[in-house]
């Protein structure tokens, strides 16, 4: 009786290992038991990372060089604070790789600080054309039009006006309630992170409407001033570094979905620790850690110094 009911314990237990070990499931390793069941795909994708980090920090340190010497003194902290965004987002692009349960953290710091970086994108351009009042005063034809991507569509009986201080005003609070609010938002979402990961997938949809609402019109502020400035002033190439800074956004919020959706019905084995999850952003931040460096690269070449600063 007592040998039946120990092999009846045995088996049971050996199913449970076994259910446990072919399901998926979305709890994240501790770093003890990601580095016990590391696998040598993920191990490549970890030096990769880190390399192609080296990379871009190289890069970085030869842009800020280039700047802190040949850049006018009012344009180069905010051009510095401009380029490390690419660095930034490769260091801990590794850390949320070698770290699987620091990777929603890692995304909120590489999220707000491109929305700081957004408010810091339209300060350099003001910066650049002398003011506000200098711009208003350079501008005197219909430079100012609300009808740019992504809200055109809803604002189609707005005309092209004159630049006026109000209208600067507007296009300022657009995209200064971008870190205020993002900040909030994505502050709000690591407690829930923390407290509750279970239903963490569940709940981060309620946020998902006001982070998208904030970022279109961020993005659309950002659009009215470029579209503004850029025909006036030519050699400040204020579109190609506008893209740059932009490309950041769109690679860090519409690319994981893609690689989501690959890996998910690419990958069958998920047994616990390298699971669905971690997999999916292991691959998304090597992903991420090469594009960071290729933009680092175009990013150097645009941030020089101004030849001309005025209507071009």
């Amino acid at each position: 009786m007592d040998t039946n009911e120990t092999m009846s314990v045995d088996i049971l237990a050996e199913e449970n290992f076994t259910t446990t070990g072919d399901e998926c499931t979305n709890q994240l390793p501790t770093v003890q038991e990601y580095l016990d069941g590391l696998t040598l795909p993920i191990a490549i994708i970890i030096a990769a990372t880190v390399l192609l980090s080296i990379g871009t920090f190289s890069i970085f340190f030869k842009n800020a060089y280039h700047i802190l010497h040949r850049t006018p003194k009012q344009f180069k902290t905010k051009s510095i604070l401009l380029l490390t965004i690419y660095p930034l987002i490769t260091l801990f692009g590794v850390v949320s790789v070698a770290v699987p349960r620091a990777f929603f953290l890692c995304d909120t710091v590489m999220h707000v600080y491109f929305m700081i970086c957004a408010y810091v994108f339209f300060s350099l351009c003001m910066q650049y054309v002398d003011g506000e009042d200098a711009l208003i005063k350079s501008t005197d034809s219909q430079t100012f039009s609300l009808r740019t991507p992504p809200l055109c569509c809803f604002v189609p009986l707005f005309k092209r006006a004159p630049v006026t201080k109000n209208r600067l005003r507007f296009v300022r609070m657009l995209i200064m309630q971008l870190p205020v609010v993002q900040t909030a938002l994505f502050l709000a979402l690591n407690v829930v992170f923390v407290e509750d990961y279970p239903n963490f997938n569940r709940i981060i949809l309620y946020f998902v409407p006001m982070i998208v609402i904030s970022i279109l019109l961020g993005v659309w502020g950002l659009n009215i001033l470029v579209r503004m400035l850029a025909p006036l002033y030519s050699d400040l190439k204020l579109m190609g570094k506008y893209f740059v800074l932009q490309a950041v956004l769109i690679l860090c919020r519409i690319q994981p979905l893609i690689i989501a959706a690959i890996v998910s019905s690419g990958i069958s084995d998920c047994a616990f620790p390298n699971t669905l999850q971690v997999q999916k952003n292991a691959i998304f931040q090597l992903c991420l850690c090469f594009e960071m460096m290729v933009l680092s690269c175009w990013a150097s070449l645009l941030y020089k110094s101004p030849s001309i600063i005025g209507p071009g």
